[in-house]
């Protein structure tokens, strides 16, 4: 999610040497850009392959079509809330989504008013049907969110918590599914441990912004229970959400509060991930938050939601808006 900034004195951390066998300073192309103050947090797919993005400074979600042959268009707006914070698709054309109040101005969640909802869309019409799941109140800042394959159950990181939760959709009930140290937020005075959570390769994947890690731990079983420790799979890297290669393990991470993305190999053990695009004091790829393959695309046609940058946000100086953009780390576009 957003979370990763005010962490400034990490900033030197930020651009490593690209290794020579690696592209860098690829391309980005924006399919779409919202106004200046548009926060989009992260995205899903629908069958077609255009985007649902989701927009954490106000409660709407948006189709963006990649090819542009149509216009972007508003799917849904909630009320009683101010924003939108997770979207995973759970089957064929269905989402689970989280939305909650967000203060910008102090910079943290509204514990308690977190809920989540199920978007269904079908054939006979554009707008999808939109029902209320159930409220998630004993969360603090929920972050990335995934969906467990045929279960009724989402797991939702708790940033400031430093779990990841299990709940139930269908009774509703909510248990810890994975604590440990490596989840935590450390040492700042802006708490944001766990972050983004992805399942690949018979591992739960895992983001923590504090620490400056990505990590991973086997999973076993139809409800990919966590087995054993974590590993750590990369570190000193302002990790946001990220999205992994089930073909070869490799990461490509959005670095929120350094405009760029990262790449680490799926041989990767602890390194430090490789700038494929964007810079510090660019705004090409201002402020990233999350990392999707394009339909049909794995492997070689990334889609990445922005901010506009954080930092020019949260001082009301930004110059570009919230983007989807396309970058592919393999071929031409």
């Amino acid at each position: 999610m957003l979370l990763l900034t005010i962490l400034l004195p990490s900033l030197a951390l930020a651009s490593v040497t690209p290794n020579n066998t690696l592209p860098s300073n690829l391309p980005i192309k924006v399919i779409h850009e919202f106004p200046i103050g548009t926060w989009i947090e992260n995205m899903a797919l629908r069958p077609s392959g255009s985007v649902l993005a989701i927009d954490l400074s106000a409660p709407n979600i948006y189709e963006v079509p990649i090819d542009g042959n149509c216009e972007t268009r508003l799917v849904h707006t909630f009320t009683n809330t101010s924003g939108v914070s997770g979207i995973v698709e759970s089957s064929p054309d269905s989402y689970l989504v989280v939305t909650g109040n967000f203060s910008f101005a102090k910079f943290s969640a509204v514990a308690g008013t977190y809920a989540v909802h199920r978007l269904n869309f079908d054939e006979h019409s554009d707008r999808p049907q939109v029902k209320f799941i159930g409220t998630i109140p004993t969360l603090i800042q929920p972050n990335g969110i995934l969906s467990v394959p045929e279960t009724p159950y989402l797991l939702i990181a708790d940033s400031i918590a430093g779990k990841v939760y299990r709940y139930n959709t269908e009774t509703l009930d909510m248990a810890v599914y994975f604590d440990h140290p490596l989840l935590k937020p450390a040492g700042t005075s802006l708490q944001a441990g766990v972050n983004g959570i992805k399942f690949s390769r018979g591992y739960f994947y895992f983001s923590n912004t504090n620490q400056e890690i990505v990590a991973r731990v086997r999973v076993s079983g139809r409800e990919n229970t966590p087995v054993g420790d974590p590993e750590i799979v990369a570190s000193q890297t302002l990790a946001d959400d990220f999205i992994v290669n089930d073909y070869n393990g490799d990461i490509y991470v959005a670095e929120n509060g350094i405009n760029e993305l990262g790449f680490v190999s799926g041989r990767g053990n602890g390194t430090t991930p490789v700038v494929l695009a964007g810079s510090v004091n660019g705004t090409e790829l201002a402020g990233p938050t999350a990392a999707l393959w394009a339909r049909g695309g794995e492997g070689k046609r990334l889609l990445v939601s922005s901010t506009g940058g954080i930092i020019g946000y949260l001082q009301g100086k930004d110059t570009v808006g919230g983007r989807i953009s396309l970058i592919c780390v393999e071929g031409e576009c």
